[in-house]
Order: structure tokens, then sequence, then C-alpha cells
């Protein structure tokens, strides 16, 4: 009877530690802004995951289409502004003759982020000089990060 007593008392125990890891900040989703650039002949989306403080966004899915047989190719960069200054980050464009694509990637620029945003390009295929672009609305952080300790000195 005592080695029951204790492998009821051993699960209760194991149980006690496991619930609380499942609701863990990790586990729960990650805050996102969203915004959709474009026209009728071409659209570029970001999904933004912001971490906490946030020093990273992560992830961040992109999806381009290009509905246009134009000339020219798209493409879209991410913009962010924080500590380390403006980083406009690497244009990524949908290949030649394919007129949708998606990515899934990160930014994490070594310093707290304030802002960012994202242009959609459109880039002369001949030459690859960039004709135009459409830049998104601004995207801050979707939680309020005030109590945090990354301004004090």
């Amino acid at each position: 009877m005592r080695f029951q007593h204790t492998i009821v008392a051993g699960a209760a125990a194991l149980a006690a530690l496991i619930v609380p890891l499942a609701a863990t900040p990790a586990a729960a989703a990650t805050p996102t802004t969203s915004d959709t650039v474009g026209d009728n002949s071409f659209s570029g989306r970001m999904d933004i995951g912001w971490r906490i403080q946030p020093y990273r966004l992560d992830p961040i899915q992109i999806t381009l289409k290009d509905t246009a047989t134009d000339g020219y190719a798209i493409g879209t960069r991410l913009i962010t502004y924080g500590e380390n200054g403006k980083i406009t980050w690497k244009m990524r464009t949908i290949p030649s003759g394919q007129d949708t694509a998606s990515w899934t990637t990160y930014a994490a620029p070594g310093g707290y982020i304030n802002y960012a945003y994202f242009e959609v390009c459109k880039i002369q295929v001949s030459t690859g000089v960039i004709s135009s672009c459409w830049s998104s609305k601004v995207m801050n952080a979707p939680f309020d990060d005030s109590s945090m300790s990354h301004f004090q000195g």
C-alpha cells in the first residue's frame, strides 16, 4: 500500500511541474502587426512578430505577388528604426516568371527597435534599377513596454 501511495504522490508532483510549463509566456502567441501594400498589378504583405522589449522581430512572414507582365519585378524590404539608427534590410524579389513568393525570416539589429515598416518596389527587369516604391504604415510594438528598463540609466 505504501508503494501505491508513493506513485500517486510522485504523479501529482510531476503534474504540478508540467502544468505551469505549458502556461509560460513562451507558449503564448507572439504579438503581431501586419500591413499590405499594392495595387491591381502587385502586392506585398508582412506579418511582423514583436519580441518583448523589442530587440528582435521574429517571425516575419513575407508574401509578394506580381500579376502583371509589364517588364517589372516586384521586391520588398524591411526598414527598422531604433537604437542603432535606420537599417534597411535586404531586398527580397520574386524570381522571373514566378507570380507569388513567400519567406519567413527575422530581424535582430543588435539593439532596441522603436518601429518598423516595409517597402514594396517595382524593379526594371532589364536594368535592375528600382523604378518606384510604396511604403506600408509605420508599425510599433503591439504591447505597452513602458515598464521595461531599457531606457533607465
